[in-house]
Parts: C-alpha cells; structure tokens; sequence
C-alpha cells in the first residue's frame, strides 16, 4: 500500500509540473514547449545585446562628456537614472574595449556579464585578452570567473592586488640592495684609482659600466612605481569623476620620448650588439703582439 501512495504522490507530482510548464510557457514562452538548451542559447543571446548595449550607452556617454561642462554631464546622468560613478565606469570599458585586441576578446568576456566585466577592468589589456583566451590570471581561469559571483571576484581581484604591491615593494627592496652594493664596489674602486697615477682603460670602462648600471636600477625603480600611482589615479577618477589620462599618457611619453632623444643622439640600435665584450677590452691585434715585442 505504501509503494502505491509514493506512485501515486510522484505521479501527482509530475501533473503538477506539467501543468505548471504550460502555465509559465502560455505566459512568458509564447506557448512553445518547454526545452532547457533552447532557453539557455536565448538567455546568452539577450545576455549578449544587453552588454552590446552597455557600450552603446557608453559611445553616446563619451560623446556627450566630450561637450559638455562637468555639471551638465552630471545632471544627463540624473536623467538617465545612473549615478556618475556608474557613467564613468561604463565610460572608461568603452575606451578600454575601443582597441583591436580588447575588441578580439570581447564576445568571450561578454559571457561574463556587465557586472563581473567592469569588475576586471583593473586588470591589464594583455591580461584581460590572456583571459579570453584561456590563460590564468591571478590563479584563476575563465571558467573560475564565470563561476564566482560578483563579490566573490572583487575579493579575488582586492587580494591579487595586495599580494601585487607587496612583490613589488620586495622588488624594489631588492634593487635598492643592488644598488648600494654597485655604490659601495665603484667606491671602492674609484678609492683605487686615486693612488694610480694613469689607471687602465679596463678599470675607467668597468667603472663608468657600473656606474650607468645603478643609474639604470634606479631609474627603473621609480618606472615600477608608475603603476600603483596609475592605479591610484583611476581610482580617484572613478569616485570623483576627475580624468587624469592626459597627465598619465603625458607622462609616458615624455619618457619615452626623451628614450628616443638619447638612442637618436648617440645613434644606438634597437637591439644590443650579440658581442658583450666593449671593444677595448679586446686588446690590440698587431704584430708586435705576436711576437712578444711591447
């Protein structure tokens, strides 16, 4: 009697869901019959121009941000029924995906959803493009993102973040040891050299060498700080709405531009010469030495 009571309840059961099927699918599925795959496809599908959109929003948003004063962009925004903060993040994955290789990856990354989108656009371009293609980052796959939920990803991405500027502050924990020891070893040579009356060309070359190499260290030192101060900067323009892009770039290339100054004064390479050993290191190759002769 009581295997016949649970038929009974199951097949009841399934009366209902059948029922309950074509209820919802008289209402919302216009009467089609219920198939999971189908509806799944159409949700990725209206999932896709829902982000196709988002950037359509975010053109019109930098065109009227171009022209207009802060305050009237703030109040369009109002009229939208969107916050400054939320304009300007919608704004800056606009310029960010405007680029070829972010525009190659953006169909994969738009299965992640807006959400989880804006959330990675802390990421690099080249670590974003890396993403969509299969590679980790941070320890985490496509697949992993995609199953995380929002907060899940922004805690992901805050300690990523972290454990970035604490390497980076051993880096350069790092280099500052190297270059005081350069410092201490040209000391100690130029200490040499005072009590030589016409030091070797070897010495003068190994020293005016390291010399440029604990420049270069430093020099690359402060480089790497660039980052987190860009990173600060975004941050501030994403709470504040104050673009600071035309310093940063501005920055960038005068730096770049004052790279190319000194490789185009001293006529440098782009590639450095295969032969490490400087040529007058090399020694003469005349017959005197041959035959012993000074």
């Amino acid at each position: 009697m009581s295997n016949e009571v649970e038929v009974m309840d199951a097949v009841a059961v399934q009366n209902y869901q059948a029922a309950h099927s074509v209820m919802v699918m008289e209402q919302w599925g216009n009467g089609e019959t219920y198939n999971e795959d189908v509806w799944v496809e159409r949700a990725k599908l209206a999932t896709r121009k829902t982000m196709e959109g988002m950037f359509e929003l975010g053109q019109a948003l930098i065109v009227l941000k171009e022209h207009m004063t802060w305050k009237q962009f703030a109040d369009v925004c109002e009229v939208l029924g969107m916050s400054v903060r939320a304009a300007q993040q919608l704004v800056q994955a606009t310029h960010r995906f405007a680029t070829p290789q972010m525009q190659k990856a953006a169909p994969k990354l738009m299965d992640l959803g807006k959400s989880k989108l804006l959330e990675l656009l802390v990421e690099e371009d080249v670590t974003l493009v890396g993403l969509a293609e299969g590679e980790e980052v941070n320890g985490m796959t496509f697949d992993d993102v995609d199953r995380m939920t929002v907060r899940e990803l922004r805690v992901a991405l805050r300690v990523a973040l972290r454990e970035s500027r604490e390497n980076l502050a051993a880096k350069d924990e790092v280099m500052k040891t190297k270059t005081a020891k350069i410092d201490e070893l040209a000391e100690k040579l130029a200490k040499k050299q005072t009590v030589v009356r016409e030091p070797k060309a070897e010495d003068v070359g190994n020293e005016l060498a390291m010399q440029l190499t604990s420049l270069e260290v430093g020099i690359r030192s402060q480089v790497s700080r660039l980052k987190d101060l860009f990173d600060q900067l975004n941050a501030h323009s994403e709470a504040h709405g104050i673009s600071h892009q035309a310093k940063m770039v501005g920055t960038l290339n005068q730096i770049i531009l004052d790279c190319e100054q000194l490789r185009e004064s001293y006529a440098l390479p782009t590639e450095a010469p295969t032969d490490n050993v400087p040529e007058w290191l090399g020694g003469e190759t005349g017959e005197g030495d041959e035959s012993g002769n000074d």
